[in-house]
């Protein structure tokens, strides 16, 4: 009888234990079953946003440098299809790549080190060719793709179309190069004012002082032209300094020089690697121009018309030699040639050391 009770209990225990496990089933099978709808209903929600949204969203297959994923909005930025992508390569598409700094890089570049893992965040904007033939801008911002084992296998990113901002960009940066421009051009003569002449002294005074190579400076000052004021007025004064500033400029021809109103009625010009003869007979050429130009200046001591002193000098710069050195021998030049009657060039050299 006793036999037959434990063997009851032990029945009932293995029942109740047999009805804990099929519960436990059970409870496991409906949370299963809640995660896979979950995950479905997580995906059919990526793929809505994935397909209706104007970017691109993708997966990068480092292996084969393939797409295991690509938006089909692909189409509309592009009109190639994530196939046609596949096929044809990305890479191909792109004419000009930039990074956030608008620095030029190389698609070959970008695939070793996103290979490399060295990519890490990244952003680049791409010009490409549509299939239609146009250019657009797109913007890359993709991150790492790793494993359950933390290995590198990709990356994952969204492509968008940048191309309003970049116009936007090229704008301002036009705009910022002309206010650039404005700030070193005097506004009466149109040539360099006296700020754009230091700074691009001193940048030509260390490039040919690091390469040993001659650098020159004509002053040129407009004879009597205070005498020229009180006779036709500050309006004909202006025009009288335009038609100078415009003389100079068409007698110094090279990009590589540069003409400057120094101050007042006096001009710059300065000619980098040029020696003394190149020197001097521009600054000739300079003052025979202004001289043709035929300006009536019935009060000026060197002749009827108006007229133009200039100093020249030529050096080649030394370590503890500086620019002012080359201003210097310029201006006296300038000034020995207006002592001697204007309407004449002199050269002043640097003294040699004894």
């Amino acid at each position: 009888m006793r036999d037959e009770k434990k063997s009851k209990e032990h029945l009932i225990r293995e029942l109740n234990e047999l009805r804990a496990r099929v519960a436990e089933l059970e409870a496991g099978r409906d949370g299963h079953r809640r995660v896979e709808e979950a995950l479905m209903q997580s995906e059919e929600r990526f793929r809505f946003m994935a397909e209706t949204t104007g970017d691109v969203l993708y997966q990068l297959k480092y292996r084969h440098m393939k797409y295991d994923y690509m938006s089909p909005s692909i189409r509309k930025l592009t009109g190639y299809t994530p196939e046609e992508i596949n096929e044809l390569g990305f890479a191909n598409l792109i004419e000009t790549i930039e990074d956030v700094g608008e620095n030029s890089l190389s698609m070959d570049v970008i695939a070793r080190e996103r290979e490399a893992g060295k990519t890490g965040e990244y952003h680049a904007d791409y010009l490409v060719r549509t299939k239609e033939g146009k250019l657009k801008w797109l913007g890359d911002h993709s991150f790492p793709w790793k494993d359950a084992s933390g290995n590198l296998i990709g990356s994952v990113g969204i492509l968008s179309d940048i191309t309003e901002r970049k116009g936007v960009e090229a704008t301002l940066r036009e705009m910022n190069q002309e206010l650039q421009r404005l700030a070193t051009l005097d506004g009466l003569t149109q040539v360099a004012n006296r700020r754009k002449f230091d700074e691009f002294l001193g940048l030509e005074w260390r490039r040919t002082r690091r390469e040993r190579l001659p650098l020159s400076l004509i002053l040129c000052d407009v004879d009597h032209f205070k005498l020229y004021n009180d006779t036709f007025g500050h309006p004909a004064g202006d025009g009288c300094l335009l038609a100078v500033a415009q003389t100079i400029s068409r007698c110094v021809k090279r990009p590589m020089d540069l003409v400057a109103r120094y101050g007042g009625e006096e001009f710059a010009v300065v000619l980098p690697n040029t020696d003394a003869h190149g020197a001097l007979f521009i600054a000739e050429n300079i003052r025979r121009e202004i001289h043709n130009l035929k300006i009536p200046h019935p009060q000026s001591s060197a002749g009827s018309y108006l007229t133009t002193s200039c100093g020249v000098s030529t050096i080649v710069p030394q370590d503890g030699c500086p620019p002012k050195t080359l201003i210097s021998l310029a201006d006296e030049g300038l000034y020995e040639a207006k002592r001697k009657g204007r309407n004449q060039v002199v050269m002043r050299h640097q003294a040699l050391p004894q």
